[in-house]
C-alpha cells in the first residue's frame, strides 16, 4: 500500500468517524429539520448559548438542590455543548475540507477574523460550562458550599481551562473526589485543545511582512 493510500485511507477513515460524531449534536438536528444554513443561524446559534451558559452558572449556584431535574438538564446540556463545540471545530479544522473535495466543491470560509471570534466566544463558553458542570456535580453529591462565591467558581474553572491550574478548584471542594478529578482531566484536555486551535487561528491571521531583503 502506497503512502498517498494509507494518508487516503486515515484521512477518510477519521472523516467518517467525525461525521457520525457531529450528529451528536441539538445544533446539527435544528439545522436540519429548520434547513437553516445562513450565517447568521450559526452566530445567534454561538451567541445564544454563551448566554446561555453564562446563566446556567448563576442558576445552578443560586436554585435550591430540591430541583433536581433541573441540575441534571443543565449538566447533560452541558457536556453535549462541550462536545458539539470540540467536534465542529474539528471538522472544520480537518474534514470539512475532505468533504467538499469529494463533491468537487470548493472549500471556503466566510471570514478568517469570524471564524477567530467565534472561536473565542467558544473558549468562552466552554469555561462556563464547566463552571456550571461543577457547581451541578457538587450539588448532586451534596458536597456544595457557599462560602465560595459564584465568581470563584467561575475564576477556579477559567484558570483550569486556560492553564491547567487546578488549585483553585481544589481550594473550593477541599477534597477531590473521582468526579471531580475527571472533570479537571477533561477540561485541561479540552483546554489543551482549544489553545492550540487559537494558536493556529491567530497565526493564520498574522498578515505576511516583506523584509527588506526580499526587495
Amino acid at each position: 500500500m502506497s503512502k498517498n493510500a494509507i494518508e487516503t485511507f486515515v484521512a477518510d477513515l477519521w472523516e467518517k468517524i467525525f461525521s457520525y460524531l457531529s450528529r451528536v449534536s441539538i445544533f446539527y438536528w435544528l439545522r436540519k429539520v429548520t434547513k437553516n444554513t445562513s450565517y447568521f443561524f450559526v452566530d445567534a446559534w454561538v451567541l445564544g448559548n454563551l448566554f446561555l451558559s453564562f446563566l446556567a452558572v448563576i442558576l445552578t449556584y443560586y436554585i435550591n438542590i430540591r430541583f433536581k431535574f433541573l441540575f441534571w438538564i443543565i449538566l447533560t446540556y452541558g457536556i453535549l455543548r462541550v462536545f458539539e463545540i470540540i467536534i465542529y471545530q474539528l471538522n472544520v479544522l480537518f474534514f470539512d475540507r475532505i468533504r467538499a473535495q469529494k463533491k468537487n466543491q470548493d472549500y471556503s470560509i466566510k471570514s478568517a477574523t469570524r471564524m477567530v471570534i467565534l472561536l473565542l466566544h467558544n473558549f468562552a463558553e466552554i469555561m462556563f460550562w464547566y463552571s456550571s458542570m461543577m457547581i451541578c456535580i457538587l450539588k448532586l453529591e451534596g458536597n456544595f458550599s457557599q462560602q465560595s462565591t459564584v465568581w470563584d467558581y467561575i475564576r477556579s474553572n477559567i484558570l483550569n481551562v486556560a492553564t491547567f491550574n487546578s488549585n483553585e478548584i481544589e481550594k473550593i471542594v477541599n477534597k477531590t473526589n473521582s468526579n471531580i478529578a475527571n472533570l479537571i482531566f477533561f477540561e485541561n484536555i479540552t483546554g489543551l485543545f482549544m489553545t492550540l486551535l487559537c494558536l493556529a487561528r491567530f497565526i493564520n491571521l498574522v498578515p505576511t511582512v516583506k523584509s527588506k531583503d526580499e526587495m
